[in-house]
């Protein structure tokens, strides 16, 4: 997502969550995004729809 975000100017700070629940797990990640390039972003990573 970040990449994603990246490649369209766009500026992302990843912030977690809270910590890992057991050893070895990835704790998990939020990502923000300025309020202005908020609508962008959604649309950028949200699935495609299909015509049907």
């Amino acid at each position: 997502m970040q990449q994603m975000l990246d490649a369209h100017s766009i500026p992302v700070r990843l912030v977690a969550q809270g910590a890992a629940i057991h050893f070895g797990c990835d704790s998990p990640i939020a990502v923000q995004v300025r309020p202005q390039d908020q609508w962008t972003a959604l649309l950028l990573l949200s699935p495609i729809e299909e015509n049907l």
